[in-house]
Formats: structure tokens, C-alpha cells, sequence
């Protein structure tokens, strides 16, 4: 048996004409944070909303603690808490009393539980400030709240942190690692933010235009945050062979006639430039360089940019 919490298999959502998700294929792990990183529009929230059983699916299959979703909803969802969109809580009521109503929907069967998630998310428990009052940041801890309050395996969060100030992202962010390292919560949230869900995640989906482009743990694309010296010549082909003959450099890229980049190198670029000059080829730039991981998103996704 593998250790997925949550499987899909070539998952997919068409609005018409119009393929918002298309054959996506995610692999979330048992108590793990699973990052879904995408830009506004690409297909994030459609996705968990079809985990939830809020929009339908087009074609595909999802598997939930190991049990496909069609025909196992009721096993399944009392196991799961989410926050999708906007929370939807009354403004005329205070936190604890909107919480207490959604305990007794809910059927939740254990005394204090209101009073518990309440102190997980940091909120006071019978405070007399209504919903309507609260800001942006105890809005999104209360949502969260109301997530846990039935002590799901599972959290599904739909960009927690969005719309709050720097305190509030960092505070929003500590408890959904302590719920993960301290109570063993398996956590999927989504984010457009990369800062974001590079200090949260194990392990990250990169989606784009509704197409998942790759997804590997979070240490496996620190890899792709490259050092690499950048070469400016004359003639890059023969640059290359000058470096290969002489220092058995085989780690390279060439981007155009003029442009290298050479990787994992131990070799000094004074001595580089030297060897391609005594050779009679032209150095315009030599520069040491680090290829971040928002460059590597902006490579795979087209040019775009993920903040």
C-alpha cells in the first residue's frame, strides 16, 4: 500500500470549451504539507474543490486515504477539514458562538472543542467581538479553526495566508507547521505566493494554465537553485571546446552563439578567461551567477512569474 493521503489520476475539469484543470496526476503524502503553487487562474482552487466534492470532475479519479472518492463520500469527508475561498461565518456573531454552531451541524461529539481550536489558531474563546469586527487575519485564523475543530487527518486550505499583512502571514504560516510536526496533520494548501510555500512545504505541485508541470520535494528543486558561471564570447562552440579539452568541463549550457553557462565548475574564472583568450576567443562578460528557484519557476511556466 503506498503512502499517498490523496491521489488523482489524469484529473480533469472542462467548463465548456474551456479545460480549466487538465489530466492532473498529484501525489500528497501522509503527513506532509503539500504546496500547490500556481499564478491567479490556474486551476488551484478548481482542484480542491473537486477533492471536496464541490464541483464535479470531468473525467478521472481521485483516491482519499487510499479509497477512491466516488461512492466513498461518507467515509472520507468526516476525516477531512477545509477553507475554501472566503470563509462563510455570521457577522452578527462572535467567533466562539459562530464555531459553536458549526460543532452542533457538524454533530462534533467532544466537550471543549471549540475552546480547543480556538487556542491552536491563537483566538481568545468567548471574546465579545463579533465576526463583523474581526480583521482580515482573525477571519482566516477562525476559518482555520473551524477546519480542525473536528480533528480531521486531513486539511485542505485554499491560500490561508491571502490578503494578510507580513505578521499575519507569518503567524498563520507557525501553525500550519506546528499542525503538521505536532500533530501529525497531513496539509495541502494552495498559494500564488513562492516565499510563502517555499517556507511551508514538503513537497510542491507547480501548476500552470490548468497543467500540473512538475511536482518533487521541496529539497529536490532547492536543487535546481544552481550556481553557475556565466560566459559572454566570441564563439560559444568554440569556447566549449576549448574548455573541454582543457579542464574536462562537460556540466554546460549553451543559450545562443555567444552565451554559456557552466555549472557545479571548482575552476577559477581567471583561469577560464585565460585559457579562451590565449585561444584567440573574444570574452565579453565572465560572472558568477546563482539560479534562483523563482528563476527555474519562471523557466518552466513560460517567462511568467509566480510573487
Amino acid at each position: 500500500m503506498n503512502d499517498f493521503i490523496i491521489e488523482s489520476k489524469n484529473l480533469t475539469k472542462k467548463y465548456e470549451d474551456q479545460i480549466a484543470v487538465n489530466n492532473v496526476n498529484i501525489h500528497v503524502r501522509s503527513g506532509k504539507i503539500y504546496g500547490l503553487l500556481g499564478r491567479n487562474g490556474a486551476g488551484k482552487t478548481t482542484i480542491l474543490k473537486m477533492i471536496l466534492g464541490l464541483t464535479n470532475v470531468t473525467s478521472g479519479e481521485i483516491s482519499v486515504f487510499g479509497q477512491r472518492l466516488q461512492g466513498n463520500q461518507r467515509s472520507i469527508y468526516p476525516r477531512i477539514g477545509s477553507m475554501i475561498e472566503s470563509p462563510g461565518f455570521y457577522p452578527n456573531l462572535t467567533g466562539t458562538e459562530n464555531l459553536q454552531i458549526f460543532a452542533k451541524l457538524r454533530g462534533t461529539p467532544k466537550p471543549n472543542v471549540v475552546q480547543s481550536a480556538l487556542e491552536v489558531v491563537g483566538l481568545p474563546y468567548r471574546d465579545k467581538k463579533l465576526f463583523s469586527n474581526y480583521s482580515l487575519g482573525m477571519k482566516q485564523r477562525l476559518g482555520i479553526a473551524n477546519a480542525i475543530m473536528h480533528d480531521p487527518e486531513l486539511l485542505i486550505l485554499d491560500e490561508p495566508t491571502n490578503g494578510l499583512d507580513p505578521i499575519g502571514i507569518a503567524e498563520v504560516r507557525d501553525f500550519i507547521k506546528d499542525l503538521s510536526v505536532k500533530k501529525q496533520k497531513t496539509i495541502i494548501i494552495s498559494s500564488h505566493i513562492l516565499s510563502e510555500i517555499a517556507l511551508l512545504a514538503d513537497d510542491i505541485g507547480i501548476i500552470h494554465n490548468g497543467v500540473l508541470l512538475e511536482e518533487s520535494s521541496y529539497a529536490e528543486l532547492e536543487k535546481k537553485n544552481s550556481k553557475y558561471i556565466l560566459l559572454r564570447v566570441s564563439s560559444a562552440s568554440k569556447a566549449i571546446c576549448i574548455l573541454e579539452q582543457q579542464f574536462g568541463i562537460s556540466n554546460f549550457a549553451i543559450d545562443d552563439d555567444h552565451t554559456i553557462r557552466l555549472y557545479g565548475l571548482e575552476h577559477r574564472m581567471v583561469d577560464i578567461n585565460k585559457a579562451l583568450m590565449m585561444n584567440d576567443i573574444g570574452v565579453m562578460e565572465v560572472q558568477a551567477c546563482n539560479e534562483s528557484l523563482e528563476d527555474y519557476f519562471k523557466k518552466i511556466t513560460g517567462g511568467e512569474g509566480i510573487a
